[in-house]
């Protein structure tokens, strides 16, 4: 894991001279935050179910920490729509469902697409030349034998951030952040099962062209059709499947 440092000059209040003191930024991060981190990766990756109850107690002894983050955790995740908090009976995973799916696909492709217009001009050939990279891998994957869907999934969140990180507007890009990983939690259930990761990897080298070619417009359809296709897919499934409504 990359690992980021701030440097920062304080004073010897004796000899008056600056004190350079790195900080690393993993290490100093909220605890609520690392808390809610692990509880989510646990929830996209499946570990823990939809509609399964945590209770602060268990919880807080299993992660070996109080229940004061650990609550802050909790509330931090239901804003994000991964849990439903009850002060007296703790948190329920929230479940997954076809109008859930659509919902949240909706508003990210929709946001998505906005932020890929704004971000066309923004993005220089290095940073187009890395995005052709990036999905050289996963097609790599998507024509292998044994397909290491978590490798593909890591590598598609990387692609489509480093398209909206450079729209210049940091709502936007905080907003589908939290919305793609609503997402994840899809995409680890039924990647495997829809098996389109070639249809996906097209869609991407798509999306290379219109940037190359700095057409706003072009980009915005792009990330828009990439974003309706994998929600079609996934309603399909989902519609097929008896676990679902």
């Amino acid at each position: 894991m990359c690992r980021l440092y701030t440097l920062y000059s304080i004073y010897n209040m004796t000899e008056k001279e600056p004190i350079k003191v790195v900080f690393n930024l993993d290490e100093i991060k909220p605890l609520r935050d690392k808390i809610a981190e692990s509880i989510r990766n646990s929830i996209i990756e499946g570990k823990i179910k939809p509609g399964e109850r945590l209770l602060e107690p268990e919880v807080a002894k299993t992660l070996g920490v109080s229940r004061t983050p650990l609550r802050e955790a909790f509330f931090q995740l239901e804003s994000e729509g991964f849990l439903k908090v009850n002060p007296r009976k703790g948190a329920l995973v929230t479940e997954t469902s076809l109008n859930d799916a659509e919902e949240i696909y909706v508003i990210k492709g929709a946001l998505e697409a906005l932020a890929a217009r704004l971000a066309t001009l923004n993005l220089n050939d290095e940073i187009i030349e890395e995005l052709l990279s990036i999905n050289k891998k996963m097609e790599s994957i998507a024509k292998s034998k044994k397909k290491d869907y978590k490798t593909f999934l890591e590598l598609n969140s990387i692609f489509h951030q480093k398209i909206y990180n450079h729209c210049g507007n940091e709502k936007l890009k905080k907003t589908i952040r939290t919305l793609r990983n609503q997402t994840l939690r899809y995409n680890y259930i039924f990647l495997s099962l829809l098996s389109h990761l070639n249809k996906s990897v097209n869609e991407h080298y798509e999306i290379i062209k219109a940037l190359r070619r700095r057409k706003p417009k072009e980009v915005e359809d792009a990330v828009k059709k990439h974003n309706d296709n994998a929600l079609s897919l996934l309603s399909e499934y989902i519609k097929n499947y008896n676990n679902f409504s």
